[in-house]
């Protein structure tokens, strides 16, 4: 749990009430309401504030859910955990400006990520590749316009 934030950690807790419960308790997959409007809602909030700190309590008010409604419906129908979708936001909002040739630690303080390991972390386990190395591949100052070498 090292390196991931009150949001992570929470989350993490969160699923694993849900998989004691799922395991040990009632049916789960029927427990689970349809909230497509709702998951809409709390994809939109964290669209538009992926550059802040985002806590799970935001969400579910902007969602108008509660939190383990929000975790087991938004893990149904995205296939991902909230904090994955968010931290999807910000790698690719990364991509992005890396690809413009802003500096992997300006990216990453201009997409929510509190330091620059945790971003560095994150974007190498998505994409598989340092911020530095995607960007020397990927950015399009590199004086040829992108062309490299045609």
């Amino acid at each position: 749990m090292k390196g991931i934030g009150e949001f992570g950690k929470e989350e993490t807790l969160l699923f694993l009430l849900s998989y004691l419960i799922q395991n040990y308790g009632q049916p789960f997959e029927s427990c689970i309401p349809e909230c497509r409007q709702e998951i809409e809602r709390a994809c939109e909030y964290m669209g538009e504030h992926f550059t802040e700190r985002i806590y799970l309590d935001q969400i579910c008010r902007h969602a108008g859910l509660s939190k383990s409604t929000l975790l087991r419906a938004f893990t149904k129908e995205k296939g991902v955990t909230p904090y994955r979708y968010l931290e999807t936001i910000r790698i690719n909002e990364a991509k992005k400006l890396l690809s413009e040739g802003i500096p992997p630690v300006e990216a990453a303080i201009r997409t929510g990520f509190s330091d620059q390991s945790h971003f560095t972390n994150y974007f190498n386990q998505f994409i598989g590749l340092a911020p530095g190395t995607y960007r020397e591949i990927f950015s399009e100052k590199d004086g040829d316009g992108g062309q490299h070498g045609k």
